[in-house]
């Protein structure tokens, strides 16, 4: 294929460099009420004309958390119309709830919407049930009350991670989700042209034996610097609420095994990292196409794949979620863990004797190579890797190297750190630091502080500046937002844990739970399967599917690429409303869309063009899912 064919990998990299607010030339003073649909099919080659979520009109002017509240949490619902006489009514219709003046908070208009916000508090209401909110015409989406409204949302995610697995058929009755199958009938990615070694690229001298592992994103390429975070960030969420996870619960091959589910698709990502490393020690970087991919099933993709040479950032990210697995696995799987510690302390040695950065050489690649790029580091990486190794074996030299990273900019700027992304993990570091009684005491009150000094950031900007209660700032709606919100939901949480029980953190946290599940602009859960949630994503395998299966996250709001879509109104670059069928076959109004041809229709790049595409917006990521993960064990 070529690059302007499936252009989305080396875009999300310039995405990550370049990120930062609206493209030029966007009208900041353009009220949503003022947005016209876009006229079809007139052949003309003139840019349409955005139709946003628009509030009362193809989306709720009431905006909630479309799965629930919890019984004992704080409920805050938005209006995007005044609250006159409003109230919550159950599934019969009957007031359960009336809204009085008390109870409301006008914010005015909100910055990165454009929408006028009131929020409104109903954490008075207890009583578990099925309701809705409602004031004049306007009308929510139903929400639920009670306890365990979250459990779905939490095994969603990572069921994710199984429709993402290859080199494996994807059968029933396990490829199933309420009723419907999401199947692969053959084994992907197992054919004669995979894993042979890019370093000696174009030659075919050396084969690697590869196993398992999670295709990255809505393509198959598979990366160690995103797919060891993704396994990290799960095993995080096993450690910080491991009775949330047992065996049985998300209907795997392996379940019934006496192991929890997640360890079980843990290890699935984990056998890919652990067959990607070097006699030396060092990981290689990534397993990829040359070019692009087709947009068929992964069984059916016949593509030749190359591993790249070793990278710093990936032997230590790798080094990291090992020496954790090391930990772990030990009381599930003894020599598995003995495995995973091993290669850990291997991969350590390496990073020790060669400190400076080695990026992998991918010999002329149109495929990215992730947080290597120039405008990169791997001090975050390296940083993590030392934590973990001090933290699971308490090995000395990776003290020393602490002290020595927490002199950098990637850990002591307290706004590098809460936006750092899968580029610059830290924040993890940080965490691991703060929360062990074994580090000495002056790199605990410092990690400390900086955790807390990060939160305190996001906790004004959420609760004083932003209309929906979101932590992003305007110009944080680049590339990957959702998930970038699910990293600053967890550094709240972690805070929470670090305060003395100071609950302003944690309400924070469950603040953007509720965003990324439906209390956000575009009016829509952000997560697959998950309450009113995405109806297609960008996806070669699973983009024709409606509904697409469980518990992917979306990137979301990307107005540094689809800003065109809501100009001035950043947090919603996301959804298009065509007044008429597309040439894809979506009927009219159909607001979710993944067919590059959908943006011709509506002339928003020219007939052909792939300059721009639904992959900023609408394609998941395994990173996404697992902070998914992540945050819905930490709020609990």
């Amino acid at each position: 294929m070529k690059l302007e064919q499936y252009p989305w990998c080396w875009i999300v990299i310039l995405q990550l460099v370049a990120c930062g607010g609206p493209p030029q030339g966007a009208d900041r003073n353009r009220d949503s009420s003022e947005i016209e649909t876009v006229v079809l099919g007139d052949g003309s080659r003139h840019p349409g004309t955005p139709a946003p979520a628009m509030p009362g009109i193809n989306v709720p002017a009431i905006k909630i958390n479309s799965v629930g509240y919890p019984t004992g949490w704080k409920k805050i619902a938005i209006f995007n119309v005044a609250p006159h006489q409003a109230a919550v009514v159950d599934a019969e219709g009957k007031t359960v709830f009336e809204i009085d003046d008390r109870l409301v908070t006008h914010h005015g208009i909100d910055e990165a919407s454009k929408d006028p916000v009131w929020q409104v508090d109903l954490s008075a209401l207890a009583i578990p049930g099925r309701y809705t909110l409602q004031t004049g015409e306007a009308k929510s989406d139903p929400f639920s009350i009670g306890r365990g409204v979250n459990d779905k949302a939490l095994l969603a995610g990572i069921k994710s991670f199984y429709f993402q697995r290859t080199r494996t058929a994807l059968q029933e009755p396990h490829a199933v989700w309420e009723g419907k199958p999401y199947t692969r009938a053959g084994v992907s990615h197992v054919h004669e042209d995979v894993g042979w070694d890019l370093t000696s690229y174009p030659q075919k001298k050396r084969k690697w034996e590869l196993q398992g592992g999670w295709h990255d994103a809505g393509n198959y390429d598979m990366y160690v610097p995103s797919t060891a975070p993704s396994a990290q960030a799960l095993l995080m969420a096993y450690e910080w609420a491991p009775t949330a996870f047992d065996d049985r619960s998300l209907n795997n091959p392996e379940s019934g095994n006496g192991v929890p589910d997640i360890l079980d698709e843990v290890k699935w990502g984990l056998i890919w990292i652990l067959s990607m490393q070097e006699s030396t020690g060092a990981f290689r970087h990534r397993e990829a196409v040359m070019a692009y991919s087709p947009e068929v099933p992964a069984d059916q993709d016949k593509e030749v794949r190359w591993v790249a040479g070793p990278s710093s950032s990936a032997t230590a990210k790798a080094v990291a979620v090992l020496a954790m697995a090391a930990s772990i696995y030990a009381e599930w799987d003894a020599p598995f863990a003995t495995r995973c510690k091993e290669a850990a302390q291997r991969g350590w040695e390496f990073l020790r004797q060669h400190e400076k950065h080695i990026r992998a050489d991918n010999k002329g690649s149109k495929q990215p190579l992730w947080d290597d790029e120039p405008a990169f580091t791997d001090v975050g990486a390296r940083f993590i890797a030392a934590t973990e190794m001090w933290y699971r074996f308490r090995d000395k030299t990776a003290l020393a190297q602490v002290k020595g990273f927490m002199q950098t900019k990637e850990t002591s700027d307290v706004g590098e750190v809460i936006k750092g992304a899968w580029a610059n993990l830290s924040r993890w570091g940080l965490a691991r630091l703060a929360m062990d009684g074994n580090t000495p005491a002056p790199l605990r009150k410092e990690s400390k502080r900086r955790l807390l000094q990060g939160a305190d950031i996001l906790v004004t900007q959420a609760t004083e500046k932003d209309g929906y209660r979101c932590a992003s700032k305007v110009e944080d709606y680049y590339w990957a937002h959702n998930s970038n919100l699910m990293e600053k939901a967890h550094i709240l949480a972690v805070a929470a844990k670090l305060a003395d029980g100071k609950n302003r953190y944690l309400e924070v946290a469950r603040d953007q739970w509720h965003w990324v599940l439906g209390r956000n602009p575009n009016g829509y859960s952000m997560v697959t399967g998950v309450g009113k949630g995405p109806e297609r994503m960008y996806h070669m395998e699973w983009g024709s599917y409606e509904p697409p299966p469980p518990g992917f996250l979306l990137g979301g709001p990307n107005a540094d690429d689809m800003g065109f879509l809501a100009p001035g109104a950043p947090a919603k670059a996301l959804l298009w409303d065509n007044p008429r069928p597309l040439r894809s076959g979506l009927e009219p109004h159909s607001l979710w869309h993944w067919r590059q041809s959908d943006l011709w229709d509506g002339h928003f790049v020219e007939e052909g063009a792939w300059t721009h595409g639904w992959w900023a917006v609408s394609e998941p990521d395994i990173l996404y899912s697992a902070n998914f993960v992540l945050v819905a064990a930490a709020i609990k």
